[in-house]
C-alpha cells in the first residue's frame, strides 16, 4: 500500500512538472509574439550574422555562343569573377552557379545574370520559373538577345519587364552621365544621390526602352537639365531610362541596360549601396523613403538675379504675387539703395523672398577681407534695413565661394547659398551650417544664345526641364535676370510658365529659405520598422525643436501587402496620399508631429 501511495505522489510531481514546463513554453511563445523585434532580425536571442547570399549565373549557353562565334569567352568569365569579388568586398556571399543549378537554389534567392547574351529555351524557362516562384533577378544589357544561338533581340527582356523596345540607340557619342530617381528602391531619397559618369567603351550601344513608370536611373547631361538626344530630339524621361524594377509572378526583377563594366567601374561605396537597396527590397517586408522636400516630392526653385535694369524686379515680384508663386530675388545691394521703395514694395509680397547678390556684383574671390566683408555682411545689412526683413540667402557673383567667403557667410548669419551647377540632386549642407541649393536649370542667358530668343522655344524648354527633373524628384531651378527674361515683353515667357505651374499643382515652387529649412528638418527625422507578431511597428522620431506639419513618405511593400496603418495614440492623423498596387507602394502624410517626439504606428499586413 505504501508503494502504491509513493507511485501516486511520483505521478503527481511529474504532472506538475509537465504543466509548469508547458506554461513556460506557452509564455515564451506569447512573449516572442509580443516583443518588438527589428525586421532584419526576427529573433531577440543572439544569432549569427546574417549571411547575405547572392547567386551569380555563369552561363554555359553564353560561353558556348562566344566560343562558336570566335569571341573570347575569358572576358565574360573574368567579369563574372570580378563581380563576385566586388560583392565579397561589399559584405555579400556570392555563389557562382551554372544553368543546371538554377532549379536548386532557394525559392526567394537573388540571381545576378551578368551579360547573359545567349540562353537555351530550356534555361530561359528555368529563369522565368525562378522569378514566378518568388526569386529576384538582376540582369543587364543584351540579356537573352540570342535563344538557342539565334538572334531574337530584346524580346525576352520585354516579356519579363513589359518595357517596350525603341532602338539600339545610345552610344558614347550622345551620353556620358546618368542620374537616379530619388523616390526609388535604388535610391530611397538619399540626399547624397548625385549625377554619375556613364562611360561606354568601344562601339557599345545601350538599348532604349519606353516604360510605363518612371525609370530608376535616367541618362542625363552634365548640367542635369536634359536627357540624351535621339535623331536630334530629346528623349522624354520614360524613354531615357537605363535601370528599372518591377514584378513578375511572385518575384522581383531589376534590369540595367548597360554592360557589366559599368557595375565594375562604380566605386565600392556606390556599388554597395546599390546592391544593399536591391537586397533589402528583395528580402524585407517594407522599405521606407522620405519625401525629399518634407511634404512634397516635386519641388522647383525660381530665382531672379537683380542686376542691370534693376527696376524690372517689381514686374517679377508682381507676377509671382498674381499667380501665388513662391520665388526668391537675389538683389545687388548697391542697386537696391538706388531703388529703396521699389525693393521694399517687392519684399512685401508674401510670395517673395529677398536674398543678397553681393554689394557691387564684382569678383569677390581673391579680394581683401575688407571687400569680402562688405560684399557679404554689408550687403545683407543694407537689404535688411531697406526691407525690414531678414535676409538668409546669398548668390555669389561668378558663382564662386572660397574659404574666406564661407567664413563670412556664417558670421553674417546666412542660411543658404546658390552657386554653380552641382552634381548632387537636392539641397544639402556642403559647408558647415550652410545649405547649398544645387543649380539644375538652363540660365536665361544661354537661351539667348542657343534659342535665338524665341519665346515659344524658351517656354517649351523650361517646361521640358521642369517635367524631366520633377519626374525624378530632382530639384529644378529656373534662374532669370532683370535684363533678360524679366525685361519688357520677355516677361510673358515667365507669365506663361506660371500659368503652366498653376495647371500642375503637384509641382511646388519654394523659396530658398523654405528649401533650406526643410532640408535641415529632414536631417532630424528618423524612421524605423520592427516586427510585432504578424504585424509591423513603424516609429517616426522628430528630433527637431520644431513641430513638423504634413510629413510625407513612401512605404514600399514588395513582400507583403499593407491593409491598414493605425496610430498608437488617439488624435494623430495619418492619411493616404496615393499608391500604386502594380509597383507595390503607398504614400502617406502625417498632419503633425510635435517637436522632440516619437510616434508609433501599427502596420497591419496581409
Amino acid at each position: 500500500m505504501n508503494t502504491s501511495i509513493l507511485n501516486k505522489k511520483d505521478i503527481s510531481i511529474l504532472q506538475l512538472l509537465f504543466i509548469t514546463l508547458s506554461l513556460i513554453i506557452i509564455s515564451s511563445i506569447i512573449l516572442y509574439q509580443l516583443l518588438p523585434k527589428n525586421i532584419n532580425n526576427f529573433s531577440f536571442l543572439p544569432t549569427k550574422q546574417e549571411k547575405k547570399e547572392i547567386y551569380i549565373l555563369k552561363s554555359i549557353d553564353t560561353i558556348n555562343y562566344l566560343i562558336n562565334s570566335n569571341l573570347d569567352d575569358n572576358i565574360y568569365i573574368n567579369k563574372i569573377e570580378q563581380i563576385s569579388n566586388k560583392l565579397k568586398l561589399t559584405g555579400y556571399s556570392p555563389k557562382i552557379i551554372t544553368e543546371d543549378k538554377i532549379n536548386n537554389i532557394p525559392q526567394n534567392s537573388i540571381l545576378f545574370a551578368i551579360d547573359t547574351y545567349n540562353l537555351s529555351n530550356k534555361n530561359l524557362t528555368k529563369i522565368k520559373k525562378f522569378l514566378k516562384n518568388g526569386g529576384t533577378l538582376i540582369f543587364n544589357y543584351h540579356f537573352g538577345y540570342f535563344i538557342n544561338n539565334k538572334f531574337t533581340g530584346a524580346k525576352n527582356i520585354s516579356q519579363i519587364t513589359n518595357l517596350k523596345f525603341i532602338s539600339e540607340g545610345i552610344s558614347k557619342k550622345n551620353t556620358a552621365f546618368y542620374v537616379p530617381k530619388l523616390l526609388s528602391p535604388l535610391t530611397l531619397s538619399d540626399i547624397n544621390a548625385k549625377r554619375k559618369d556613364l562611360v561606354l567603351y568601344s562601339n557599345d550601344i545601350i538599348p532604349l526602352f519606353k516604360s510605363k513608370n518612371t525609370p530608376d536611373l535616367v541618362i542625363s547631361n552634365w548640367e542635369i537639365t536634359s536627357t540624351a538626344k535621339l535623331n536630334n530630339k530629346y528623349l522624354n524621361v520614360n524613354e531615357a531610362g537605363i535601370a528599372w524594377h518591377g514584378f513578375y509572378g511572385k518575384g522581383k526583377w531589376f534590369y540595367f541596360s548597360f554592360p557589366s563594366y559599368v557595375f565594375l567601374d562604380m566605386n565600392n561605396k556606390d556599388f554597395k549601396q546599390l546592391i544593399s537597396n536591391i537586397y533589402n527590397f528583395s528580402t524585407q517586408p517594407v522599405i521606407i523613403a522620405k519625401y525629399p522636400y518634407l511634404d512634397t516630392k516635386k519641388a522647383i526653385f525660381i530665382s531672379e538675379d537683380t542686376e542691370y535694369k534693376y527696376e524690372n524686379l517689381i514686374h517679377f515680384a508682381r507676377l509671382a504675387n498674381k499667380y501665388n508663386i513662391h520665388a526668391t530675388t537675389f538683389c545687388v545691394a548697391k542697386l537696391a539703395t538706388q531703388y529703396p521703395e521699389l525693393t521694399k514694395e517687392a519684399s512685401q509680397f508674401p510670395q517673395i523672398e529677398i536674398g543678397s547678390h553681393s554689394y557691387s556684383h564684382t569678383k569677390i574671390i581673391g579680394a581683401s577681407e575688407t571687400k569680402v566683408k562688405k560684399e557679404i555682411l554689408y550687403s545683407k545689412e543694407i537689404l535688411e534695413k531697406i526691407t525690414g526683413k531678414k535676409v538668409y540667402g546669398f548668390r555669389p557673383p561668378r558663382e564662386e565661394i572660397d574659404k574666406v567667403m564661407e567664413n563670412w557667410l556664417r558670421k553674417a548669419g546666412y542660411k543658404y547659398v546658390m552657386e554653380k551647377v552641382k552634381p548632387f540632386l537636392v539641397p544639402k549642407e556642403t559647408y558647415d551650417n550652410l545649405i547649398t541649393i544645387p543649380r539644375h536649370g538652363t540660365d536665361d542667358y544661354i537661351y539667348l544664345i542657343n534659342l535665338d530668343w524665341d519665346k515659344n522655344e524658351i517656354l517649351n524648354r523650361i517646361i521640358f526641364e521642369t517635367k524631366t527633373l520633377t519626374a525624378l524628384n530632382i530639384l529644378y531651378t529656373l534662374s532669370v535676370h532683370t535684363h533678360l527674361i524679366s525685361y519688357k515683353s520677355n516677361i510673358s515667357i515667365l507669365e506663361n510658365y506660371f500659368q503652366f505651374l498653376k495647371k500642375h499643382p503637384e509641382i511646388t515652387p519654394l523659396k530658398g529659405i523654405e528649401l533650406a529649412n526643410r532640408t535641415k528638418l529632414l536631417e532630424n527625422i528618423n524612421f524605423s520598422i520592427e516586427s510585432f507578431g504578424k504585424n509591423l511597428i513603424l516609429t517616426i522620431e522628430n528630433e527637431n525643436n520644431k513641430d513638423i506639419k504634413n510629413l510625407s513618405f513612401r512605404i514600399y511593400w514588395p513582400n507583403t501587402e499593407i491593409l491598414n496603418i493605425t496610430p498608437e495614440k488617439v488624435g494623430i492623423k495619418i492619411s493616404k496620399i496615393e499608391g500604386n498596387k502594380d509597383m507595390k507602394y503607398t504614400d502617406y502624410q502625417i498632419e503633425r508631429i510635435n517637436s522632440n517626439t516619437k510616434l508609433k504606428f501599427i502596420i497591419t499586413t496581409k
